[in-house]
């Protein structure tokens, strides 16, 4: 592996963005990060003193007072965080004063209702850095959900602390545990603003975004393209799940805790219309047949697509995916791998 793929994959793994220097510490038993902040905690902790900088958890700032409902929410009623011990939890770092923080609050108001609206228990605390009460009240007047109080500064700062939050925005999605699915909820969220892969924890089965239609320029994939009613996902989601699962339970080094995003095994994705499909589909020179299966695989420069008509199933599913893994199914030459093209040009890079 190059010393390039390898900084890449480390980045990626470690959601490193402040450019350097940048200090993670790991623990020694399995590797998982302590902490992001190693930078600035030895700048404030010099002698090492604290070493090695754990932060505290963020389920003590969490619990410590009622959460309060912002000014755009249906009830008025302040809740206790224990009564959120069965949903998803966004933990919104953000301030009025942020300029990206105004940009990006509607986008998540909006995503945060449509996530709603499909049945997801999700809520978002709002974690303010704002300068002054006058201007945190102006801002939550804008936001649906909940939030920590102004005057709880110590609280604001402890969960500031336990996700290791450098910058505003940042968007920390919690499971109903409390445990961290994403720190950076804010990328996934704007590459997802339906939020069709929420909680945007590692799955088997993705919907197909710009995010990976990116990767599939290093692995395989195996497709299924639909309409994109919640129906139709349901459906490509129940056929192609048992066949993913089966396919990653015989990798020999597969970490199903960790989703790697230059991982070239093959991938399991469900296209829905749109434009990113679109330009896959010119791309590879598909027609705009649905339900429509295949596998395409740009590394090898081929794609194989199930028999028109054949009924897409569990076992036909199976079937499809065993012969593509054991070349015994026709292939076809993607033709726009192997020139320089127009198409080439607009496939995500």
């Amino acid at each position: 592996m190059s010393s390039k793929l390898k900084w890449t994959r480390l980045t990626r793994r470690y959601r490193i963005k402040a450019g350097v220097p940048t200090l993670i510490l790991l623990e020694a038993s399995n590797g998982s990060v302590v902490t992001r902040g190693g930078v600035e905690r030895t700048i404030a902790d010099p002698t090492g003193a604290e070493f090695p900088w754990r932060p505290p958890h963020p389920k003590a700032a969490l619990e410590d007072g009622p959460l309060l409902p912002c000014g755009a929410r249906d009830s008025n009623e302040p809740m206790l965080h224990e009564e959120l011990r069965h949903c998803f939890k966004g933990v919104y770092f953000s301030a009025h004063w942020c300029p990206p923080c105004k940009a990006f609050t509607p986008q998540l108001v909006d995503t945060y209702q449509r996530i709603r609206e499909r049945g997801h228990d999700f809520e978002v605390i709002f974690v303010s850095s704002d300068r002054s009460e006058d201007s945190y009240n102006a801002y939550t007047e804008t936001m649906p959900w909940l939030r920590i109080p102004f005057n709880q500064e110590e609280r604001r700062r402890k969960l500031a602390r336990a996700f290791d939050v450098q910058a505003i925005p940042t968007l920390v999605i919690l499971d109903p545990r409390d445990n961290i699915i994403t720190l950076d909820g804010r990328a996934e969220l704007i590459e997802d603003p339906e939020g069709l892969n929420f909680p945007w924890s590692f799955r088997l089965v993705n919907i197909l975004t710009e995010k990976y239609a990116t990767s599939l320029h290093d692995a395989p994939a195996i497709i299924l393209f639909v309409e994109g009613d919640d129906c139709e996902i349901q459906f490509g989601e129940s056929v192609l799940l048992p066949a993913a699962q089966i396919y990653r339970r015989d990798q020999p080094d597969y970490d199903p805790n960790y989703d790697d995003p230059d991982d070239d095994s093959l991938q399991f994705y469900i296209a829905l219309d749109c434009e990113t499909s679109d330009i896959l589909r010119e791309f590879i020179g598909l027609d705009d047949a649905v339900p429509l299966l295949t596998a395409i695989d740009i590394p090898r420069g081929i794609y194989v697509v199930m028999e028109y008509g054949a009924e897409i199933t569990v076992d036909s599913v199976q079937q499809f995916v065993d012969g593509f893994l054991n070349n015994k199914l026709p292939i076809n030459k993607i033709a726009a791998v192997h020139k320089t093209s127009k198409t080439t040009e607009r496939m995500p890079a």
